[in-house]
């Protein structure tokens, strides 16, 4: 991608292009409940997850009321009770991430002409999550390990010179701003479930620990003839990995009642914890004129601790009298985050002294349909409408949609899932002696693959 240059994109010196502050969502939607958090806000705080088995992602989680894998453990454990038998299931995804950054260009009457852009970074991860359901109908078991958060990014923009020379190219490459973060926090648990009647109630519980965690960024030199002080093919790049201080445990509780044969509504309440982690130091501050946080890196190491507030979710299952079988579902989730903190136990901050964040209450509505074309081929959609807990105009509208194929005991089960998202930030790097005074465009879209595999015995 050629970049289009900007006024401070001019100087070729290694002080001019070095980044000194990288902008950033400080924690504010780490585990907001959907995999729809905007990607460049990872690096600092991550992204959780979230569905990880085909059929719940191909009805964007609406189905709180209804059993499709062990991954009940983390959502709603209910779910497995009643069931009869042993079933084993593996999930394999790929969430892939498009960002365009883009500039209005202004002509000479201070209308926006057009909005360039400059920059098209691209990433993909990868996660891989297994489970097993056993049940003797009174009282069913379910092991299970998923991706829970994730701070994966790949940021990627070309800088290019000025050259005032006979030279033919007066706009040479001459490096590229790298943001770079990988990793995976995952989630291992178990949970148990029992039915009595028309009821049915489940205990789930999970631990996460952080695996490979780390993050590159800074500027990556290239051998250009062109301009001598970038010749060495040296770079300016700084890497980090960090680690958890703690083991976060998470408790699931869940609660169904049935109603005939056509209705089914369900109740899960997930726990308040902690996260604690050290890292190269991240100062968050509040810009109040963007009305989004942003973040500074220092050179210093800092420990952190974030109260994540709990979650409630309440599901509502329809099966109209059809000759073939049909599920409409629904879900509405809450989290009050005004209950979220955050504090640092070093000389930047009181441990005692949470950092207060502008928060608010966020409700995430779902909705989907299972059809059975057949015995053995379902058709499945869904949507979902996450408020983002500090503004309303970074919520965002998911679609998702999936089949699958039974055959006897082995089930096969596929879904996408899109969403997008657009807002203005702060431009990423920004040179020595300049400030970032001026708003990009930023469009996010994200695509989430899911097959998943199950076998009952």
């Amino acid at each position: 991608m050629i970049k289009i240059l900007k006024m401070n994109d001019k100087k070729t010196s290694m002080d001019a292009m070095r980044p000194t502050r990288i902008f950033s969502m400080a924690m504010l939607l780490l585990l907001s409940s959907t995999l729809f958090a905007q990607s460049y806000f990872n690096p600092l705080l991550m992204n959780q997850l979230g569905l990880s088995h085909s059929r719940d992602v191909a009805l964007s989680g609406a189905n709180a009321s209804d059993y499709s894998s062990a991954m009940s453990t983390f959502s709603n454990p209910a779910n497995q009770a009643g069931f009869i038998g042993l079933k084993l299931s593996g999930s394999f995804g790929a969430i892939t991430t498009n960002e365009n950054r883009s500039f209005p260009a202004i002509d000479q009457f201070g209308d926006v002409v057009t909005n360039n852009i400059y920059v098209v970074s691209k990433g993909m991860q990868n996660t891989f999550s297994g489970g097993a359901t056993w049940g003797r109908g009174l009282l069913s078991l379910s092991l299970a390990s998923t991706p829970f958060l994730t701070p994966a990014f790949a940021f990627k923009e070309e800088i290019r010179g000025s050259l005032y020379s006979p030279n033919i190219n007066r706009d040479p490459l001459i490096g590229y701003h790298h943001l770079n973060q990988a990793g995976i926090i995952q989630a291992s648990g178990a949970s148990i479930g029992t039915a009595f009647g028309s009821w049915s109630v489940g205990l789930g519980m999970r631990l996460l620990h952080g695996v490979d965690l780390e993050n590159e960024w800074g500027i990556s030199v290239l051998d250009s003839a062109d301009v001598s002080a970038l010749a060495a093919g040296s770079n300016l790049l700084k890497a980090e990995s960090w680690e958890l201080d703690n083991t976060p445990l998470i408790v699931n509780m869940g609660l169904i009642k049935d109603f005939g044969l056509h209705w089914r509504i369900s109740a899960s309440y997930q726990t308040a914890y902690s996260i604690e982690s050290t890292r190269q130091g991240a100062i968050p501050m509040y810009d109040f004129t963007l009305g989004l946080p942003i973040v500074e890196w220092s050179s210093d190491s800092i420990g952190s601790t974030v109260n994540i507030p709990a979650r409630m979710e309440l599901g509502l299952r329809m099966k109209p009298s059809n000759s073939l079988p049909t599920s409409v579902y629904l879900s509405l989730a809450y989290q009050d985050w005004t209950q979220y903190e955050v504090s640092y136990g070093d000389s930047l901050m009181d441990a005692d002294s949470p950092f207060d964040y502008p928060m608010q209450e966020a409700f995430t509505l779902s909705g989907g349909i299972e059809h059975w074309v057949n015995e053995n081929v379902p058709f499945r959609a869904g949507f979902t409408w996450a408020e983002s807990p500090l503004d309303s105009d970074l919520s965002q509208a998911v679609l998702s949609g999936g089949s699958g194929w039974k055959s006897g005991p082995l089930q096969f089960d596929v879904a996408v899932q899109l969403s997008s998202v657009g807002y203005k930030y702060y431009d990423i790097f920004v040179p020595v002696g300049m400030s970032a005074n001026s708003y990009e465009n930023v469009r996010e879209s994200k695509t989430n693959y899911s097959i998943s595999v199950s076998y009952c015995l």
